[in-house]
């Protein structure tokens, strides 16, 4: 019989290694997350395992009159291979929007897979967050800088209208410290036409551009040559393509179409 609760500290060690099982990524990558990001952490235990995880980021969701709504992220939501199949996932997300409904009026995520779609429209969510995808091959210059986490909110805050999820500080101190493990970060492009801010990190030689504000392919080139990347794979603020899902937690209805730009993937 599954036991939902809330993550102690003596239970981290097994959700690293939960994390490392089903995302493969760098212990040091998951207790920097742990340790910048202090998130709420869901969890299912059987026989006093640690099987299931949900964590749980604070993410408003700002409406196209301004005003921002509590909302939450829920990421690296995960089982253990062996226990897949027995209702797990669907106990812990009870588990989980019960809870959160207490403070939250939205639960956000993105499906790992397109085939996710259609799993988490039975627990109750709708897809709601798109954005627009493209490559660009690397090109020209432009006046290019690093930049903090403030002075990045900032200029994304500008550029955002309609309806999107807002990111605070520790959200954009765990992407910039993920961007700046795979040679990338935060910055701050000036081309002719506009002044961009973009959240970038390398795949081999492709710039994966996780976030660009404005819409700017000149800027992306140009951040792409300056990288030494041969391209770029860009995400930007045009709600054209399927990417996030939303699930209201009381009265208030889920917006049409929502931009999530950093989703931490």
């Amino acid at each position: 019989m599954a036991q939902y609760q809330y993550a102690q500290k003596q239970d981290y060690v097994a959700l690293t290694a939960l994390w490392r099982t089903c995302f493969g990524d760098r212990e040091s990558e998951i207790e920097a997350f742990w340790r910048i990001v202090e998130p709420t952490v869901f969890l299912a235990k059987e026989q006093g395992r640690v099987v299931s995880m949900a964590c749980a980021l604070p993410m408003p969701l700002v409406d196209s009159c301004g005003e921002s709504l509590p909302a939450v992220y829920l990421y690296a939501v995960c089982t253990t291979p062996e226990f897949r199949g027995r209702g797990l996932c669907r106990g812990l997300l009870n588990f989980a929007h019960e809870e959160l409904k207490k403070s939250a009026e939205f639960s956000v995520l993105v499906p790992a897979g397109t085939d996710l779609f259609a799993f988490y429209e039975r627990y109750g969510y709708q897809t709601a967050c798109y954005h627009k995808k493209y490559h660009v091959a690397a090109s020209g210059t432009a006046k290019i800088g690093r930049i903090d986490i403030d002075t990045y909110r900032n200029l994304r805050e500008l550029q955002l209208y309609g309806d999107y999820l807002s990111c605070d500080a520790p959200l954009l101190q765990w992407q910039s410290t993920l961007s700046k493990a795979y040679g990338g970060g935060l910055f701050r492009i000036e081309t002719a036409e506009c002044i961009c801010c973009a959240a970038a990190e390398k795949c081999g030689e492709t710039l994966i551009v996780k976030e660009l504000l404005p819409d700017c392919p000149e800027a992306a080139a140009a951040l792409a040559q300056k990288l030494g990347c041969k391209d770029a794979e860009v995400r930007t603020n045009e709600l054209c393509r399927p990417f996030g899902m939303i699930r209201s937690l009381g009265s208030q209805p889920v917006p049409g179409r929502v931009y999530l730009g950093l989703a931490f993937d």
